[in-house]
């Protein structure tokens, strides 16, 4: 199916839908990430109930009389994982009312196995919100336009958690920073977030409003389902009716409108492994370590030079003119002589090429698992990205053929937003890029992403189609490790208000 026009989404939900599902903030180029355990329920509320006007929707920023858009100088957004909702009161009738994977959480053992978060990625030895670790109830997200006004925001929000006298607490030394690097480039070097898709509610059209916002239909022309309380819970009507016919016989009202799922992953990347890996294949296939043949390779892993510029529109060089471009597709590169069937791009969002299916049928499924991404670089930079787009000339090649690690630790704070983490997020992980036989290869997994190099499984190798041969590269290591997670719902602001309510005081 292809992007569908569709009528916008009206004022009053925009303003009913928190800012992060809509907007990647891209003037904002600092993140905080404040994770948070509640200790009372009733302080919990409180609590919730003091921050909610500060929360930002998606409503339209208001213009000058010149037309130009007044931005705010800073963004706060919250989530909560099953365990934190438990805690603001809500009895076992509402939360079994969510998903599955949201109730058991992203550490739970079938979770982890469809994630591919074993070894050096287990949940034991995270960060942050792993097994055995203090649980995560609640992620408080700031972006603020700089380092000052980004301090200033912590110190104001962290001013509101001590109102609480320990009913809500930051759990000690988790606080996550981030920033938007200049140029969008991510730590291997790549420009990175360029093919996010157009929410058919926001821009009036693309990817239906439902794949990400629940309350609207989504790809199949289905409503999502969504969480419901009694209306007996809700006695001042803060949320809206739950019109369902599952529940026609009982009194619900919509938890879930205007709300949606949050995917948080802290990705950890081995920038010098994955370079040093380039010079390592190179050597091996060409007897000489070239630093324009390494960014040759490493952009067939990705599917996009340095620049961002996709192979499928440039496959013999890099070609900045093309870096933003997106407007392509895959099936008259069937065999993958432009862009390999396994690059990271390719297997993420295969577009019109999903094997064995008609084009028509494949671009529907890939529309019907698309991810809003909305992340953050961490940790300093070990590569200036001039190094692969400049890497023909002397000095910028030596860096790339003699780049080491320096100890420090880099890579993102991968934050998606999806209807269904089940059929968008954990799909996309576990059909596409930890599958050893996407589009027909053969022990290829993703070579960014993928659980590669497990213990008791054949080694993943990336595959590069040519004329007249081929080639396969040697098994590829583990580039990206995971550090750190949650599963979140991301509520509406009235879904806030009515959590803040006072009265629901159960287990935490």
């Amino acid at each position: 199916m292809a992007s569908l026009p569709a009528t916008r989404l009206t004022e009053t939900a925009l303003a009913d839908i928190q800012g992060f599902i809509t907007s990647g903030y891209g003037h904002l180029s600092y993140a905080a990430y404040l994770f948070l355990q509640f200790h009372d329920a009733v302080q919990a509320q409180r609590w919730l109930g003091a921050i909610g006007p500060a929360i930002t929707s998606a409503k339209p920023w208001p213009k000058t009389a010149t037309g130009e858009k007044l931005k705010p100088a800073v963004a706060l957004n919250v989530a909560f994982t099953a365990g934190g909702l438990a805690g603001l009161g809500l009895p076992p009738d509402v939360l079994c009312t969510f998903p599955v994977e949201f109730q058991e959480g992203i550490v739970e053992a079938e979770r982890s196995r469809i994630l591919g978060d074993s070894e050096e990625s287990d949940p034991a030895a995270w960060e942050l919100g792993g097994s055995g670790q203090a649980p995560i109830h609640a992620v408080l997200i700031v972006h603020a336009v700089s380092a000052e006004e980004l301090v200033n925001a912590c110190r104001a929000q962290r001013a509101m958690l001590a109102d609480t006298a320990g009913g809500v607490v930051e759990l000690p030394g988790s606080m996550q920073s981030g920033y938007r690097p200049e140029g969008d480039n991510e730590p291997f070097g790549f420009h990175d977030g360029i093919a996010q898709p157009a929410v058919a509610g926001i821009s009036g059209e693309g990817v239906p409003t439902g794949e990400f916002i629940l309350g609207y239909t989504n790809h199949f022309d289905l409503m999502p389902p969504t969480p419901s309380v009694p209306a007996a819970l809700d006695a001042n009507a803060v949320l809206p009716s739950l019109d369902n016919p599952y529940y026609a016989s009982q009194k619900r009202r919509d938890l879930g409108l205007n709300g949606s799922y949050v995917v948080y992953r802290k990705l950890q990347q081995d920038v010098a492994g994955f370079w040093q890996f380039m010079k390592r294949e190179t050597l091996r296939t060409s007897g000489t370590d070239d630093a324009g043949r390494m960014v040759w390779l490493a952009s067939r892993l990705v599917g996009r030079w340095p620049s961002g510029s996709p192979l499928m529109l440039a496959p013999a060089a890099d070609d900045p003119r093309l870096s933003d471009r997106n407007d392509f597709l895959y099936r008259a590169d069937s065999a993958g002589l432009s862009c390999p069937i396994g690059a990271h791009i390719r297997r993420s969002n295969p577009r019109d090429d999903v094997k064995p299916y008609p084009a028509a049928e494949a671009l529907s499924m890939s529309e019907a698992h698309r991810l809003l991404r909305r992340a953050r670089v961490f940790g300093p930079s070990l590569l200036d990205p001039a190094a692969l787009t400049h890497s023909a000339s002397t000095g910028a090649g030596d860096v790339l053929l003699e780049l080491a690690d320096d100890g420090s630790a880099r890579g993102i704070h991968f934050f998606c937003v999806n209807a269904s983490i089940r059929n968008q997020f954990e799909f996309v992980q576990q059909t596409w890029c930890n599958n050893p036989r996407f589009g027909g290869l053969n022990d290829n997994k993703d070579p960014l992403i993928g659980d590669n190099n497990r213990t008791g499984e054949p080694p993943s190798h990336m595959t590069i189609p040519g004329v007249p041969v081929g080639a396969r590269t040697a098994a590829l290591p583990r580039f990206v490790r995971v550090k750190a997670g949650a599963y979140l719902f991301m509520p509406s602001l009235k879904a806030l208000e009515f959590l803040a309510a006072s009265g629901r005081s159960g287990p935490v």
